[in-house]
């Protein structure tokens, strides 16, 4: 994960390809910036996400993917 912003649950993260995906989290688990999250990022809706090497699951939105950088950058401000 690239980013978190707290106040509106959004997350950022970059994909193995280098593009963006843009989510919000939907539970009320701690996630924390710098998580290495796993799961599915290929279709916008609802995904359920893991932190690799942890038992911690986060239950997300997922609001788009593909975006580039600087797409991500203005909505994470």
């Amino acid at each position: 994960m690239i980013a978190f912003k707290p106040s509106s649950g959004r997350v950022a993260l970059r994909t193995g390809d280098g593009s963006f995906v843009q989510a919000e989290q939907t539970d009320a688990s701690v996630l924390r910036e710098g998580a290495n999250l796993h799961g599915n990022m290929q279709v916008v809706g609802p995904e359920t996400w893991s932190e690799e090497g942890e038992q911690a699951r986060y239950e997300v939105f997922v609001l788009g993917r593909g975006l580039s950088q600087q797409a991500v950058e203005m909505e994470m401000r």
